[in-house]
């Protein structure tokens, strides 16, 4: 049976005559005739037959006109949430986060995003985090936070705000007095990371390895607390995200430190499938980030 021929059953049970059935369906009544005529051919029984002006349905078209409704209701309930997926009103949202301070941010929009789309479905993973830009292409992610870029056709970078990284010692260090420092001043330092590959950390990536400075030690950290607390306590230096230090550095005696002539400022994206950057929880997200950007000026204090 075709969608058609249950909507004419629902109709003919609803409307009780075959004009009235008609119009409702805007088909001419020879043509609805034509429709149920084939249909009582293919299922070898009758279904309906004429009484006066009005119709009765046989044992078989009450049956099948009681399953036209249940289809008819699944139907229209199928239409109407594919077209609150396609409009981006609901849905699924498998958002991946390629980075530490990526986590940290989204933590502090994520309770306001999830109010503010109640039915939408979101998952956070890490799980494609050293292949997430194909895992976006094969729609195993919907969605990417970074703040490193791969710029091609294939995907849409939206920016949702700008940041500084800065480097944080104790205000105790040797260089927590200097206006700047350089590269080079990290020949004898113990650095502190997060556990990435060495070619992922800007600590080495902009810092260190373009000036082929080996530090003394390099220590991996995974939670930001701890890392602040092991540079307080002199146990090593680090490279962050200025407004990251600035939001958890209370109680800690830090320092922040910019680089001579070596400007360190990024800019965390949101990347998705460019079919779907118009999705409304996706500009949603978008809005959510860049109203609550975290702030770029202030450094913890210089000791």
């Amino acid at each position: 049976m075709e969608l058609i021929h249950f909507r004419i059953l629902l109709a003919l049970k609803l409307r009780g005559t075959l004009v009235a059935a008609a119009r409702s369906l805007h088909l001419s009544q020879s043509a609805l005739s034509h429709q149920m005529r084939n249909l009582e051919k293919r299922l070898g029984i009758i279904l309906w037959h004429k009484q006066g002006r009005s119709l009765v349905l046989t044992q078989a078209g009450q049956y099948l006109s009681d399953v036209a409704e249940s289809v008819i209701a699944t139907v229209s309930s199928a239409e109407e949430h594919l077209n609150l997926l396609a409009a981006g009103k609901t849905g699924k949202l498998t958002l991946g986060i390629d980075c530490h301070a990526c986590y940290e941010w989204f933590r502090t929009i994520l309770q306001p995003y999830l109010k503010a789309w109640p039915h939408l479905a979101i998952e956070v993973t890490s799980r494609f985090r050293f292949d997430s830009l194909a895992a976006i292409e094969q729609y195993k992610l919907d969605a990417l936070l970074t703040s490193d870029p791969c710029f091609n056709r294939c995907l849409s970078y939206q920016p949702l705000f700008a940041f500084e990284l800065v480097l944080i010692v104790s205000d105790q260090h040797r260089l927590a007095e200097r206006p700047f420092i350089k590269p080079c001043d990290l020949a004898g330092e113990t650095v502190l990371t997060y556990p990435v590959e060495r070619e992922r950390l800007d600590m080495f990536r902009q810092v260190l390895q373009p000036y082929n400075i080996e530090p003394l030690a390099h220590i991996t950290v995974e939670e930001t607390d701890i890392m602040l607390q092991f540079a307080a306590s002199g146990r090593g230096v680090c490279l962050l995200p200025q407004w990251l230090v600035s939001e958890k550095s209370a109680g800690l005696s830090l320092t922040g430190l910019r680089f001579e002539n070596l400007p360190l400022h990024k800019t965390m994206y949101l990347a998705t499938r460019p079919e779907d950057v118009q999705l409304e929880y996706v500009r949603g997200l978008v809005d959510h980030a860049q109203r609550s950007m975290p702030p770029v000026d202030s450094l913890p204090s210089q000791g």
